[in-house]
């Protein structure tokens, strides 16, 4: 082989090592970021609008793991929340409370102790928190003020645990004075109904609208601490508003807006 070839191979062998070390950093930046989401059957109307928001910014993967029922007093949450981190999150997003209220209002101080031992596990290997608070009730539930003393319990979590964000709903999902509604500005400043209707009575569970807000807000978050790009436009109008969950009971999510709040 003449010293031109072998000089020439080396050139080449050069410039291909300089091309990989040049495109490896963006190559491994663009890892996805995965989210998985737990939490009982509000957070399960959530889960569309939140996958949307954050699928949207096009980097982000995310695992909806959600159901009804959940709470962390209840039998197998531990298993369920073990099961929802074997894929190694990056975030684990929660939202739960309505189904521990009784025990909330029993004895504070244990569910603090019991919210401290969950966000250590979850944060155990690394992962980020970000804790929505429970929406707005509706005032016929007459559990509003029960509510109130869970969220005050999850905003001090999130003082407690610098890997833990607290999101307060009631700015998100409430009307003015941050108390229940059905209707509100959604995300693109258009009124839209956020919470279902079921037998004629408002319902605490969420339509298209709501969960668009509360994706938009766990986006922001994620833009704001970890990078994650901007989402495509009108993301908040997707395929995804037409899920069947949305319309059950049937006609849950298609109330006239009345126009008084």
């Amino acid at each position: 082989m003449s010293a031109t070839s072998v000089s020439n191979r080396l050139i080449s062998a050069v410039l291909i090592a300089t091309a990989l070390l040049a495109v490896l950093p963006s190559l491994l930046g663009n890892r996805s970021f995965l989210v998985v989401t737990v939490g009982d059957s509000v957070t399960y109307d959530a889960e569309p609008g939140i996958q949307a928001a954050l699928e949207s910014a096009g980097s982000v993967v995310v695992d909806t793991r959600s159901v009804g029922g959940v709470g962390l007093l209840r039998p197998g949450i531990d298993g369920y929340l073990a099961e929802a981190m074997t894929g190694d999150p990056d975030v684990v997003v929660v939202m739960l409370g309505g189904w521990d209220l009784g025990e909330i209002v029993a004895d504070t101080d244990a569910y603090e102790t019991r919210l401290d031992v969950v966000a250590n596990r979850l944060t155990a290997e690394g992962a980020r928190v970000v804790w929505l608070d429970m929406p707005p009730t509706p005032p016929g539930e007459g559990i509003e003020e029960a509510r109130q003393l869970a969220n005050g319990l999850f905003a001090e979590l999130a003082k407690r645990h610098d890997d833990v964000t607290h999101i307060a709903t009631s700015p998100l999902l409430g009307d003015e004075e941050g108390g229940f509604t059905r209707f509100r500005p959604g995300v693109d400043g258009e009124r839209v109904q956020v919470r279902k209707v079921r037998d004629g009575g408002d319902d605490g569970h969420l339509c298209p609208g709501g969960a668009a807000l509360l994706g938009e807000a766990v986006l922001a978050v994620l833009a704001e601490r970890f990078g994650v790009p901007e989402p495509s436009p009108r993301w908040w109008w997707g395929p995804w508003v037409g899920d069947a969950r949305y319309d059950d009971p049937p006609g849950a999510c298609t109330s006239i807006d009345s126009g008084s709040g």
